[in-house]
């Protein structure tokens, strides 16, 4: 069933958004939220976890509190050619320190998002780009403050 589309009903909505706020949250608790049977909401979360909507569940780890203090966003033009953006963006996502890597449209070619402990650890990653001969230029901007950082998808 992975790959296909699967039409998420209200209620799948709603045991999503609770999963988002809590993955350890109980099925009993869950069930007991929305006022549902405890085996409908294992069935729906089994179906859409083989659909790949539910693709995994994580701990939200706390960057500065494991001394990943520096984060960078790198603007990255790559040489073009047949295939460039996998070949490249696998190589830049191989990089250790990025945790996101996006193929755009446009002047550049990828956004590519880094932590990293130290000074030195960023400009490991910097000079990383740099020794990629599919590369041809980046721009990379260390952020100063975090505003606001939420891996939760806004759901209706």
């Amino acid at each position: 069933m992975k790959g296909k589309s699967l039409k998420l009903s209200r209620r799948d909505i709603e045991i999503l958004k609770l999963l988002q706020k809590d993955c350890r949250m109980p099925l009993d608790e869950i069930a007991k939220r929305l006022n549902m049977s405890k085996s409908t909401v294992h069935y729906r979360i089994k179906r859409m976890e083989e659909a790949g909507i539910i693709e995994g569940y994580y701990a939200k780890v706390n960057p500065a509190k494991v001394g990943k203090e520096y984060i960078t966003v790198t603007l990255v033009r790559a040489k073009y050619g047949p295939g460039y953006h996998e070949k490249v963006g696998k190589k830049l996502a191989s990089i250790r320190g990025v945790w996101a890597v996006y193929f755009v449209l446009g002047e550049i070619d990828f956004i590519v998002l880094a932590r990293a402990n130290s000074r030195d650890d960023v400009l490991r990653i910097i000079n990383e780009f740099m020794q990629m001969e599919e590369i041809e230029r980046t721009s990379t901007q260390v952020v100063v403050k975090v505003i606001k950082e939420d891996p939760s998808v806004d759901l209706p």
